[in-house]
């Protein structure tokens, strides 16, 4: 089937998804699909679902005009699209800042009254660790800018990891030669979620009443997170050897994202590896409380993480 793109006939009303080229954004389409929903998704040009239930709009968060098409009429708006790398602080506050504020000034000069969930990150509870997560904690507090026809609802899920994963994967699958990067505290804690996990919840806020207002912390099903420890005992069973924690001291993980962040600008290059990502590394608890979402959204979270490494093979 053909792909149509804005210039080809009117969007028709229904879904309305940022970010839906990335990752989650590629399962999330795939789950709307299945439930028979119309979709309108913005890209700056690539396209990963050739289906003419999906139109696609071309444009960015910084263009009036592909915002105003993409949630003209819709009823649910899905706001995935983030920077997650970047050299400075503009850089973050730009895409995720910026680009949320305009998303959201659009739905109110239009009048829309839709449902608004924003896929945020954990980070935005230590908003103080890095520019990321200031950038993430600011974009939430752009929501209370909408007017009261938007009914918003935010969650905040922990590291996201699946098939077509490119950040938590390839360490997860690097253990399997025995090793593993871990902080220098292996009884700090971190919740995870795998992106299927995720994608049901965001399914389940269709069907849930009362969400409008609301910031939820998402995860799998393990309440209370797991040590990097636990991590490391589940990798060891996963690739039946074992594997052995390679601590880094946060000092000298902040030295070498300072060297990597200023070797990434002078080549004009974004920076994966930065001292605000060695900080949120490091920190010695990044447990979500999924509760009150599983209770709100009647939501259950089904793969842990020995369940979620299979589906990695």
């Amino acid at each position: 089937m053909s792909t149509l793109f804005s210039s080809d006939l009117k969007a028709p009303p229904g879904v309305a998804v940022t970010g839906g080229t990335g990752f989650i954004g590629g399962h999330l389409l795939t789950a709307l699909l299945a439930r028979g929903l119309d979709v309108r998704a913005l890209t700056r040009g690539k396209v990963t679902h050739q289906n003419r239930r999906i139109h696609w709009i071309q444009g960015s968060l910084d263009s009036d005009q592909a915002l105003d098409e993409l949630v003209r009429d819709a009823t649910h708006l899905i706001h995935l699209a983030g920077r997650v790398s970047g050299n400075k602080r503009a850089d973050f506050m730009q895409s995720n800042v910026q680009g949320t504020r305009r998303l959201v000034e659009r739905c109110s000069a239009l009048n829309q009254s839709l449902r608004l969930l924003l896929v945020s990150s954990i980070a935005a509870r230590e908003p103080q660790l890095s520019h990321y997560a200031h950038s993430k904690r600011m974009a939430e507090e752009c929501l209370g800018d909408a007017h009261s026809g938007v009914q918003w609802t935010v969650f905040r899920p922990p590291a996201v990891y699946g098939p077509g994963d490119t950040e938590v994967r390839p360490l997860l699958q690097g253990a399997s030669k025995g090793f593993f990067i871990a902080p220098r505290r292996l009884e700090h804690r971190l919740s995870l979620i795998h992106v299927k996990d995720l994608v049901a919840a965001i399914m389940a806020w269709f069907d849930a009443e009362d969400t409008g207002g609301q910031v939820l912390e998402v995860s799998d099903a393990a309440p209370n997170g797991y040590s990097w420890q636990e991590i490391i005992e589940v990798l060891s069973r996963h690739f039946g050897r074992e594997v052995r924690a390679v601590r880094m001291p946060k000092s000298f993980l902040v030295f070498v994202g300072g060297v990597n962040q200023g070797l990434a600008t002078i080549l004009g290059r974004d920076s994966m590896i930065s001292p605000g990502k060695a900080r949120e590394f490091s920190h010695p608890n990044w447990v979500a409380d999924s509760l009150p979402a599983q209770r709100l959204l009647r939501w259950q979270p089904r793969i842990s993480l020995a369940e979620g490494l299979h589906q990695l093979d």
